[in-house]
């Protein structure tokens, strides 16, 4: 490991602590990555199929042209070029009543960009959609930041005061809510949707492109991301769970791992899910109001149900559903250029509280069926395999109020600091939220290194002790002071 800067320890490997590791080994500082899983990546993972299948994602993930962080990250790892990003956005949306009809932005500048497509999608009614242009001005002139209240009412509450109709909520604004948000709209809070809406659909004409893998998850970012830091003189350390940070005095000193060996550095960066922050900070801080916050965030899940069928029964690369359980069905055989006679399906469920805890073989059931009435070609193919992926707690959930639960990512510790797609980016829990927070960690380093007393190198090569622990625990009410 190089020695030409301040080492810095980052517990996590998925995105946030790579892009947080990334950021920093381009500054030249040594760093250390541990990481429980065998691979790297988080939540954006694959794996290979039992029967020989190739790549499997954990679950469909993609992205906006408007995620600017997450974009840079592919093009410094340099596999930019194993994604693909829409020239003009073209989302199709079905309903097996009202048949398929796009949202897709035209040559038109922002906000206007949008109109001709809303015009001519026909499951609103022309009430509706005059009423929702109306909303959607409202939301562009929205200034967020001026207005405490929209983190503390839910966006179907404010929706409804703006005029909308339960129809347009369902088969329009819940259809962009639930994919991004990972909730119903009626969960969420208006603050995390007005985003959404400003950021992705009217700030700029190619804001909502979609861009996506198309290659495994895996192969896409943990194998480059590996490379990429020990290239510069970086150490990844796999398998290996961080089981406690210590702290002495009021500074992090190391990393206990699993195997009982400690890493000490100078800086510190907790890339780790919130539900687990509290388990891995020192005990004497886990009680502290500023880290405790992180408790109140509830969870939503997402299940994503892989189809391997005989023949091909969607023509579309993707697609958004409405009055279906389908939500979004994606095209893997088309996306990722797969050969053979075959198709792969993938079944995305946001916010799918409802279907968690069906077994598996229900889900398939289920859904088969369900695809078999949306796709014609469905009823003639045969389904030779199935997957279903359940991540109980993949995102944090927006919910009113939620906002005061993320952490900035600098904390009362002076070498501490906090990343991932739940801390205070601004962003819900995406790919960009993640990157964003590990930027942001390994800028914060450098300023903090950058400082003349810091300048001396790795001042933080100390033992800890019981008496330390204790010295420790007297000032934890000063340390939750400074939140």
């Amino acid at each position: 490991m190089s020695e030409g800067g301040p080492r810095v320890v980052i517990v996590g490997g998925g995105l946030a602590g790579l892009a947080a590791a990334c950021g920093v080994a381009d500054r030249g500082y040594s760093v250390a990555l541990v990481e429980r899983r065998p691979s790297l990546g988080g939540r954006a993972w694959s794996f290979s199929h039992p029967q020989g299948q190739g790549e499997v994602d954990n679950g469909q993930h993609v992205f906006l042209k408007c995620c600017t962080y997450y974009i840079r990250f592919l093009q410094k790892l340099d596999v930019w070029d194993k994604t693909h990003m829409q020239k003009r956005l073209r989302v199709p949306v079905v309903d097996s009543h009202r048949g398929v009809s796009s949202l897709e932005s035209s040559p038109l500048p922002a906000p206007f960009h949008l109109l001709p497509s809303f015009l001519r999608f026909r499951h609103l009614s022309p009430l509706d959609k005059a009423r929702a242009a109306y909303a959607m001005l409202s939301i562009r002139f929205t200034d967020r930041t001026k207005s405490d209240e929209l983190d503390s009412i839910s966006f179907y509450r404010w929706l409804r005061e703006h005029g909308q109709s339960e129809a347009a909520i369902d088969r329009f604004w819940n259809l962009i809510v639930l994919a991004t948000l990972n909730d119903d709209v009626r969960m969420v809070s208006a603050d995390l949707a007005l985003m959404v809406f400003q950021e992705g659909f009217l700030k700029r004409a190619d804001g909502a492109n979609v861009g996506y893998a198309t290659v495994g998850l895996t192969s896409l970012i943990g194998r480059e991301a590996r490379r990429y830091i020990e290239e510069r003189g970086g150490r990844v350390i796999l398998g290996q769970a961080t089981q406690e940070l210590l702290l002495e005095g009021e500074r992090i000193a190391g990393a206990r791992l699993a195997d009982g060996s400690i890493l000490r550095g100078q800086w510190y960066v907790c890339a780790v899910p919130h539900q687990v922050l509290l388990a891995v900070i020192p005990p004497g801080l886990r009680g502290d109001p500023f880290f405790r916050r992180a408790s109140e965030l509830a969870t939503t899940p997402i299940i994503n149900i892989h189809l391997w069928y005989d023949r091909p029964v969607m023509a579309l690369d993707f697609a958004a559903f409405i009055n279906s359980e389908a939500q979004w069905v994606f095209n893997k055989s088309k996306m990722w250029h797969l050969a053979g006679d075959g198709q792969y399906l993938d079944i995305s469920l946001s916010g799918a509280r409802q279907y968690i805890d069906l077994p598996k073989e229900e889900l398939v059931e289920r859904f088969a069926r369900e695809l078999r009435r949306l796709f014609p070609k469905a009823r003639q193919a045969r389904l030779e395999r199935w997957l279903v992926m359940k991540e109980r707690q993949a995102t944090f959930a927006a919910a009113p109020g939620s906002g005061g639960y993320r952490l900035p990512c600098r904390t009362p510790i002076d070498n501490l600091f906090l990343a991932g797609d739940w801390t205070a980016t601004g962003w819900p829990a995406t790919m960009e939220s993640a990157v964003r927070s590990g930027v942001a960690c390994a800028e914060g380093i450098a300023r903090l290194a950058s400082r003349p007393e810091q300048r001396g190198g790795d001042q933080q090569r100390l033992e800890t002790t019981t008496e330390g622990s204790e010295r420790s625990n007297l000032r934890l009410s000063s340390i939750g002071g400074k939140a």
